[in-house]
């Protein structure tokens, strides 16, 4: 076969067989152009190792902090901070108040409406510290500071306005100018509202100047105040 292809193309004319070398050439530098064009094939993605490591340590540390939270919760809980005081005397609103630890008799002062008019200032130290469960008496002129309260503030039990009696059994004796509305709820009779109208009474007038002055108060008359003549003082 290849005999008979070589001599018949032998028998072509000069000119078709330069025809035909220039066409294969043509058809064999198309094919090798289309062949260089063809896109080089995409790089596949790296494979991605699965993220067990860091779905365990991520799970770990959020149970971590989980379990740690209600632990820094309850410590915080546990050391409370905060102090009460019961502000009493020679101010605007008497009443029990909170406050933080740093806080001084200023700002009891301040949180109970501050002083009034009859408030002596001599006796009263701004600075002081307060403490948990203090009872702070402010006195008014004329008032002696009782003994057990120092600088303006008084210990958490009572400034003196209640004298306990001897180990024979003697009544309890009260001091009208220095007992608190509790002090006075020891008298025999006095509720809540009663002692409440002597403290007014003394913070608006002042000082009691003996035990017959309590009969000025609205409801205590003279025989009330001889019942409790031998369980008060001035």
């Amino acid at each position: 076969m290849g005999q008979k292809i070589q001599d018949w193309w032998l028998t072509l004319p000069r000119r078709q067989q330069l025809l035909a070398v220039l066409g294969g050439l043509s058809v064999l530098l198309v094919g090798g152009w289309l062949m260089l064009r063809q896109p080089a094939p995409a790089a596949l993605p790296a494979a991605i190792p699965p993220a067990t490591t860091s779905s365990r340590s991520s799970s770990h540390s959020l149970a971590t902090g989980n379990q740690t939270q209600p632990t820094a919760t309850s410590q915080a809980s546990s050391h409370d901070t905060r102090v009460f005081v019961d502000v009493q005397g020679a101010v605007r609103h008497p009443g029990l108040y909170q406050f933080s630890p740093e806080m001084r008799v200023a700002d009891a002062i301040k949180a109970a409406g501050g002083l009034v008019a009859r408030a002596d200032r001599q006796q009263i130290n701004l600075a002081t510290r307060l403490t948990d469960q203090q009872q702070l008496y402010l006195p008014l002129k004329g008032e002696k500071r009782p003994a057990a309260a120092t600088s303006g503030s008084s210990p958490a039990t009572s400034p003196s306005g209640a004298t306990a009696g001897s180990s024979s059994g003697s009544a309890t004796v009260v001091n009208l100018n220095t007992a608190t509305v509790t002090d006075l709820q020891q008298l025999t009779g006095v509720g809540a509202k009663k002692a409440q109208k002597i403290v007014d009474y003394r913070t608006e007038h002042g000082s009691f100047q003996s035990v017959a002055d309590l009969a000025q108060v609205p409801g205590f008359g003279e025989k009330t105040v001889a019942n409790l003549q031998d369980q008060l003082t001035t």
